[in-house]
């Protein structure tokens, strides 16, 4: 005969799925609260459902990052770290072993930097290409070949808020100078459509995006911006809302469909997709417990 906990063994242990951030200090900064973070607000569209991990580094261009992958520290914190400690369900299943189902990458606004006045941060273009060829690799390589990933573009520099933000920060000492412009950040931005498009992966140009979303000679875009070059808390709502819908778009099999009464994604009524394994989340709602008999909804589980 065999036993309850051989049985329980054999049964497959619903873990939470997990989303991967790769980025500089605008995913660094993704989960502030103060500015709505757009990290944030993938978190809470995904509760109990998926748990997003951030590995932005702020000041970080792509050449730093990934030799930032190369050390013991780097490597665990953002690939051996996302592994399972115990696996008894499936050793040949990728997504049993970490349960990772999206990673963002998200770079350029470092690399983007003027190279005459900021040769510290700045990385030619040919090597931020292939920069990002080899973080999608090493994701292949950790999280599985069928990994899905999103590249996200800069966003674009407004010259007039950089410059204030230099005289706020280092006052006499500004240079007045603009490291980082609107042209290069456009020719970046461009430059990881092209690798998104040739790797055969969706991107979200939040550079066009934002420019389009307020035409004209007014600059109204600079709203998105907190600084000039970082999101404010209206560009951090902007780009959560288009990276969730440019996801529900390319990977359907992640969507959370909202409540139909309250257009909560947190709820009972809910439901997720096939790849977040469970149409209902982890654990009973609580809506779902008999407050006279829970062991009933918790027996389930």
């Amino acid at each position: 005969m065999t036993s309850r906990s051989a049985i329980n063994n054999m049964i497959p242990l619903l873990r939470r799925n997990k989303i991967v951030l790769l980025g500089d200090s605008i995913t660094q900064m993704s989960f502030s609260a103060k500015l709505s973070g757009w990290g944030a607000h993938l978190a809470d569209h995904y509760q109990r459902r998926c748990d997003v991990y951030n590995r932005g580094m702020s000041g970080y261009n792509t050449d730093w990052y990934l030799k930032y992958l190369q050390t013991k520290v780097g490597r665990n914190d953002v690939f051996d770290g996302m592994m399972n400690k115990t696996n008894k369900v499936d050793k040949s299943s990728e997504s049993s072993q970490h349960d990772v189902k999206l990673v963002t990458i998200f770079f350029g606004a470092n690399d983007a930097s003027c190279q005459t006045l900021n040769p510290r941060h700045h990385v030619p273009l040919d090597r931020f290409q292939s920069n990002l060829e080899k973080l999608v690799q090493l994701c292949r390589e950790n999280f599985g070949e069928d990994i899905r990933i999103v590249f996200i573009t800069p966003p674009p520099v407004h010259h007039s808020s950089r410059l204030r933000y230099q005289v706020e920060r280092y006052g006499e000492n500004a240079s007045g100078e603009l490291e980082r412009t609107l042209d290069l950040a456009s020719k970046y931005a461009d430059a990881v459509v092209e690798v998104a498009r040739n790797l055969g992966y969706p991107h979200l140009n939040i550079f066009k995006l934002m420019l389009d979303a307020v035409p004209g000679e007014g600059e109204g875009w600079s709203k998105f911006l907190s600084d000039g070059l970082h999101l404010s808390s209206e560009g951090n709502m902007f780009l959560g809302e288009h990276l969730i819908d440019l996801i529900d778009k390319e990977y359907p099999e992640m969507t959370v469909v909202p409540c139909p009464d309250t257009g909560y994604t947190g709820n009972s009524a809910s439901k997720g997709a096939a790849a977040l394994k469970s149409e209902k989340g982890i654990g009973p709602w609580h809506d779902e417990i008999d407050h006279l008999n829970p062991s009933v909804a918790f027996s389930q589980s």
